[in-house]
């Protein structure tokens, strides 16, 4: 650069020297026609002085401009040059800045992958916990498929799987336990109930089957139990245990089964009529007010329908007169036998 600057200050010095001496040589025959010559040669020797002189002006302001455009040239090529030497360190120092940058990715994009896996190990773990199976497996396999853990992947579907069998098997007994004591109780719906819950929780257990089977054989036994009893009280004719028999076997027994006990059980309600009458009738005989009374409603209650029933109900008042009482509430199962 500082070469190029000399060699521009010799040429401005000397174009400015030659462009001198032109004007020099231009002036002289102005000045020599002025003061000597006269007439034409005056003007022309005047003109021509005055050309070269214009000559030489001329050659000072080309030469000026041309050095000026040069040295602004060579500036723009200089400032171009620096440009260009900053653009590569920058590119350089970018280069470096993405190489570390690159780096500085890989590393957080293994610390997020770490990160991603532990939150992922905790999750399947929650999952286990909640007993949410399918969605557990479903979990193990994603991370075998994105992570790659194939081995951790099998450990963990033996331990969900393990879970599962142990949670079963803990639910099985305590609803076998629960309908085990709804047999007991001769509680069938309420068993039948809790069997359904289980097999909806458990679809897969091959016992919940066992339990309805269970179910059917206890509930058939237990009617035929009632019907040994109910035979066995009116054979004897325990009116009483016939009745509260005749009761719980109600539920047990189809329509058809029911036509060919209504017979009996008519006459066991007739029996039942005819005892309350008697102990009735025994009652108002001794006068026991009260205690007629209370009879008498439990005839009405017991059987509405009956002739017996009606003829109570016209000494009702009487009797809570004599009894003192204005009510006496008694509560009885009715009956639909008439006498």
């Amino acid at each position: 650069m500082k070469t190029t600057s000399s060699r521009l200050a010799k040429t401005q010095a000397v174009a400015n020297l030659t462009g001198a001496l032109i004007i020099v040589v231009g002036l002289v025959p102005i000045i020599t026609g002025i003061v000597r010559a006269e007439g034409m040669d005056r003007f022309w020797m005047v003109l021509g002085g005055a050309i070269v002189a214009l000559v030489g002006v001329l050659t000072l302001v080309i030469v000026a401009l041309q050095v000026k455009i040069e040295s602004n040239s060579f500036r723009l090529y200089g400032q171009l040059r620096d440009m260009h030497e900053l653009s590569l360190k920058q590119s350089a120092l970018l280069a470096r800045i993405a190489e570390n940058s690159a780096l500085s990715d890989a590393a957080r994009s293994l610390s997020n992958r770490e990160i991603e896996i532990d939150r992922l190990r905790e999750t399947i773990r929650t999952v286990i916990r909640t007993e949410s199976w399918d969605a557990g497996i479903r979990l193990v396999d994603e991370m075998e498929s994105r992570f790659g853990f194939t081995d951790e992947a099998a450990v963990l579907r033996r331990e969900i799987e393990e879970a599962r069998h142990t949670a079963m098997r803990t639910k099985f007994e305590q609803a076998s336990q629960m309908i085990e004591h709804l047999f007991k109780l001769n509680d069938w719906e309420r068993a039948e109930k809790e069997i359904e819950r289980l097999h909806h929780a458990l679809p897969d257990e091959p016992r919940v089957g066992k339990l309805r089977e269970a179910l059917v054989q206890r509930k058939a036994k237990r009617k035929q139990e009632l019907l040994g009893v109910w035979k066995s009280a009116c054979g004897r004719d325990d009116v009483d245990e016939a009745i509260s028999v005749l009761r719980e076997l109600d539920a047990y027994l189809t329509r058809e089964e029911a036509r060919e006990l209504e017979e009996t059980a008519r006459s066991v309600f007739k029996a039942k009529l005819l005892q309350l009458g008697t102990q009735f009738q025994f009652a108002v005989n001794e006068h026991r007010w009260r205690d007629a009374l209370e009879i008498g409603v439990q005839i009405t209650e017991e059987f509405p329908n009956s002739r017996m029933s009606k003829e109570v109900a016209e000494a009702m008042d009487g009797l809570r007169s004599r009894a003192g009482a204005k009510d006496v509430e008694v509560t009885f199962t009715r009956h639909t036998a008439e006498t």
